[in-house]
């Protein structure tokens, strides 16, 4: 059973103390953009002509200037799709190991967020 396209996906990129350069946006649009197949099944109202936007709000940057181990980068995204919000956050020593970190947690919670649904519809 497929859903409906999500429409069209909105992201906001918003940095702390990094430089926003040209590959880091292209890989967090890329990393953040793979999750919309999965809130096509998380679809709460049944009306085709409804358009729908997906909206994720990526803050990346390092927490604090002042580490005694290297640097800490840490990442956050709330997602919004269709009436529904979800939130992943995480801190890594490597930027794109924090990106990819919270890809994989919004993947999760959308793939639990789908199973929940599935059962309601059961019932």
């Amino acid at each position: 059973m497929r859903g409906k396209p999500c429409g069209k996906m909105n992201i906001i990129i918003r940095t702390k103390n990094v430089e926003l350069t040209p590959t880091l946006r292209e890989f967090i649009e890329t990393k953040i953009s793979s999750i919309e197949k999965y809130c096509r099944d998380c679809q709460i109202d049944d009306d085709p002509g409804l358009t729908s936007t997906t909206e994720a709000i990526v803050e990346v940057g390092k927490g604090t200037l002042h580490h005694k181990k290297g640097d800490v980068y840490e990442a956050q995204c709330q997602f919004t799709f269709n009436g529904n919000k979800i939130h992943a956050s995480t801190d890594a020593d490597d930027l794109e190991k924090a990106i990819a970190a919270i890809r994989d947690d919004l993947q999760d919670q959308l793939t639990r967020l789908k199973g929940k649904k599935l059962d309601k519809n059961r019932k």
